[in-house]
C-alpha cells in the first residue's frame, strides 16, 4: 500500500520519451520532485524521479501514455 501512496506523491510529469526496445517498446517518464526547504533556498538543485514501461504494441503505448498523461502511475 505505501507504493501506491509513492506514486501518487511522484510530483509534476515533466519528460516522456518513447524508445523501440527488443521487446516492444519502452516508455521512460520523469517526475520533478516537490522542492524541500533546502532546494528552494538553492543550496541544492530540484530532483527527478523516473518510473519505465515496456509494452508489446504501439496499441498499448497509446493507452499507457493516456493513463500517464491522465495522473494513473501504477503498473
Amino acid at each position: 500500500m505505501a507504493e501506491k501512496d509513492e506514486e501518487k506523491d511522484m510530483g509534476e510529469l515533466c519528460h516522456i520519451s518513447i524508445c523501440v526496445a527488443e521487446n516492444g517498446y519502452k516508455i521512460c517518464c520523469a517526475y520533478e520532485d516537490k522542492p524541500s526547504l533546502s532546494q528552494k533556498a538553492g543550496w541544492i538543485p530540484t530532483s527527478m524521479c523516473s518510473k519505465d514501461y515496456v509494452e508489446k504494441s504501439k496499441k498499448s503505448v497509446v493507452a499507457r501514455v493516456e493513463k500517464i498523461l491522465d495522473g494513473d502511475c501504477s503498473a
